[in-house]
């Protein structure tokens, strides 16, 4: 570690004439404060403040180290990257080696492009490029000094050699290795990577028997301690057809020394390969927790069906502790594989293939709104390997569109029967494809089986969304919910992502009644949850501000998102009541015989679910309709029910416990829309009419709304496994 002054904290501290400053706080309180800054900028910028900042940010900023490199030189502005020395990755490989900051590093990655020269020519005559040997032996000399090195990642282009392998079982503290093995087909010296018994987390990506990768049977055999084992593919023996890969020779040792892996996390990514009784010998199945498989193609076609048959559906021990599954590829045989055991407490299916990009439903940077228009579901019977369009000749390719979707509507049906039968009571998370738009009933069902959701992902009917207001109270448990966009669906050009929505944008420079009668046209001309999500934001915050007002129903949610848009929750808050636009349209009563506070008063802020009032939580920009004259319509409740308390669905009482009398409105849901029971068409929108929960003092309830982006919802597994990643 760097040296520290030993007068460093004798100084005294004072308060400089200009004002209080943060060097005036306590040293244990800097440091905590310190702690919390993520961002490597601003951990430079603090090393480079003063020599206090210094000594508490440089173990930070080198903590985790990234090292890209690339085959060109970038520029910067007019400035190319470098100058005046040689590339930041060369630069950041010297500072390790010659500066005192290698004991401070816990994690490093190397990973880019490494710029090879002259590969033929050394691969005709059996030799190494100079600059692929040189890239080991600088990255050798870093090991070297990195003796607290506890992760490391090795993801660029280029081979790595023995001497890097060596120098890594040398490290007492790693307990985490990927490595990539190049894709190249010039020869290359291979290697039996050596034992590391320290280790708990591997993970080897782009296996390609052609590509001359190093043996990794001894590595697996030594590692008595892997608890996360990761194994990534080559995609392109899936897409030739090539079962190329033998198992066997991965764990020979293991099996032969019968001594199997004790592993609680396995993941296969692009495994094309026939299964053989070794494999069971190869793994305590007792003792797998975690599985995840990724195919990148949604279905098996018949060409590949001889491999994938080969592989069994009922697992091979009965006293299974898996508690998590993540597939992409729906199939028969994956949910009989589901519903031969019970347990799971999280299950992903994930949609995006290498086949099928649901940007639509991708909050990831690079997907959402910049697709004009859904793409259209692929075949399961479609050629992975083959152009797009081009199918098997055989009778099912060649099925009606009808059967088609019979087919696929009976593999869900096949998946929601093992899901609720066998794991909802102890299912936690679940993410299910958005090829699959489930009915009321469909929905009332899994919500009846699994009541402790956390986190739940589904594609619901539009003309769902009413009854699914009803339902998802009942999930006392639930955080986090996402609304997907069925493929299936489409978007009008007339629709809200046209010129209405692009007009109603304009609406402040309208009256309020013209405001409004654009709105109700946009809201009315929406027939799918697509439409819906290409609203303006401001309108869709207004709606979910008053949607989820009420505490005792939605306290516990965070975070919801509907497409692409997500939002997070923050605290309650009560607000007045909007001034209604019609002047004979019946007001929403709280069953107290006071007449409700129409004051122009500013929101009164109250304490919310997470212990923060109001006035502490963040400003949100929203189109303040409080502020503009909006029409209220009346709650109304189906017969022989009580004021205010919805109809169970489910045949459960409402989350409600209170057993006075007092009224409450209906619970309702972010895509649920209010409607006038008394109007000629019971099926006609009337927007800006948002449904909200009174309080006895005469408000109504809101709640903080902020649209939020990937970096809040990488943090969800729901959102962060919807990925073909490993």
């Amino acid at each position: 570690m760097a040296t520290v002054n030993r007068n460093m904290f004798g100084a005294s501290i004072t308060q400089p004439p200009g004002g209080a400053q943060l060097m005036v706080l306590p040293l244990n309180l800097i440091a905590e404060i310190v702690s919390h800054v993520d961002d490597t900028g601003d951990l430079a910028r603090l090393c480079q403040t003063c020599r206090v900042l210094n000594y508490m940010a440089l173990p930070q900023l080198y903590r985790s180290l990234t090292l890209t490199s690339y085959d060109k030189i970038r520029y910067r502005g007019e400035q190319p990257e470098g100058i005046g020395s040689a590339s930041p990755f060369t630069m950041g490989l010297n500072a390790i080696i010659t500066r005192s900051y290698g004991t401070l590093i816990r994690s490093i990655t190397l990973k880019g492009e490494w710029k090879e020269h002259e590969v033929e020519e050394h691969a005709r005559v059996g030799r190494v490029p100079d600059s692929s040997m040189l890239l080991n032996i600088a990255a050798r000399a870093a090991i070297d000094r990195m003796t607290n090195l506890e992760s490391f990642h090795w993801e660029l282009n280029t081979k790595m050699l023995d001497t890097v392998y060596s120098g890594l079982t040398q490290l007492p503290k790693l307990t985490s290795l990927t490595v990539r093995f190049p894709s190249s087909r010039h020869p290359q010296p291979t290697f039996v990577i050596p034992g590391m018994p320290h280790l708990r987390c591997l993970k080897i990506t782009d296996i390609d028997p052609l590509c001359y990768p190093d043996d990794i049977a001894t590595l697996l055999y030594k590692s008595r301690k892997l608890r996360d084992l990761r194994l990534h593919w080559s995609p392109r023996m899936r897409d030739a057809h090539e079962p190329s890969v033998s198992l066997h020779n991965y764990f020979r040792k293991l099996i032969a020394a019968k001594q199997p892996l004790m592993v609680q996390k396995m993941s296969f990514q692009n495994l094309y390969a026939f299964h053989t009784e070794e494999f069971n010998f190869a793994f305590d199945p007792t003792t797998v927790e975690d599985v995840t498989f990724l195919t990148g193609v949604e279905g098996s076609s018949l060409v590949n069906t001889f491999v994938e048959s080969s592989w069994p559906t009922v697992p091979p021990h009965v006293k299974l502790r898996m508690k998590s599954v993540r597939m992409d590829a729906v199939s028969k045989r994956n949910a009989e594989f589901i519903g031969n055991f019970s347990g799971l407490e999280k299950l992903y299916l994930v949609n995006v293939t290498a086949d099928s990009n649901d940007l639509l439903n991708s909050p990831r940077p690079g997907g959402g709104a910049a697709l004009s228009a859904l793409t259209p579901p692929t075949s399961e019977h479609q050629l992975s390997g083959a152009p797009s369009g081009a199918t098997v000749n055989s009778p099912i390719t060649s099925a009606s569109p009808a059967s088609q979707i019979n087919a696929t509507a009976s593999i869900r049906d096949i998946y929601l029967s093992h899901i609720t039968t066998n794991h909802g009571a102890t299912l936690r998370h679940l993410l299910l494809p958005s090829k699959w738009p489930l009915s009321t009933g469909m929905v009332a069902r899994l919500v009846h089986s699994c009541p402790n959701l956390e986190q739940l992902a589904l594609a619901t009917e539009f003309s769902s969304m009413d009854s699914l207001a009803l339902l998802i109270p009942f999930l006392r448990k639930l955080k986090a919910l996402r609304l997907l966009i069925p493929q299936s669906s489409g978007q009008s050009s007339n629709g809200p992502g046209g010129s209405a929505l692009k007009t109603w944008q304009s609406a402040r420079e309208r009256t309020a009644f013209d405001t409004f009668q654009k709105v109700q046209e946009i809201f009315a001309n929406a027939k799918t949850l697509a439409e819906v999500v290409d609203i303006d934001d401001s309108i869709l915050s207004e709606m979910l501000s008053y949607d989820l007002g009420n505490q005792q129903v939605y306290g516990n949610v965070r975070i919801i998102s509907m497409g692409w848009k997500a939002w997070e929750l923050r605290g309650f808050y009560k607000a007045p009541i909007p001034t209604e636009i019609n002047e004979g349209s019946p007001t929403p009563t709280n069953g107290v015989n006071a007449s409700p506070k129409t004051t122009t008063d500013g929101p009164v802020p109250i304490q919310g679910s997470n212990g923060v009032t109001a006035a502490d939580q963040p400003a949100v920009a929203h189109t303040s309709i409080d502020t503009q004259t909006t029409h209220i319509s009346s709650w109304s409740n189906p017969p022989g029910t009580r004021l205010g308390v919805p109809q169970s669905t489910l045949g459960k009482r409402s989350r409600d416990q209170d057993d006075s009398d007092t009224p409450r409105p209906p619970p309702s849901c972010p895509p649920t829309f209010n409607r006038r029971e008394d109007c000629e068409d019971p099926t006609a929108f009337y927007p800006g009419c948002y449904p909200y929960t009174m309080s006895e003092d005469g408000f109504v309830w809101r709640r903080h709304v902020r649209r939020v982006g990937w970096e809040a919802l990488q943090h969800w597994e729901v959102w962060s496994l919807d990925a073909q990643e490993i």
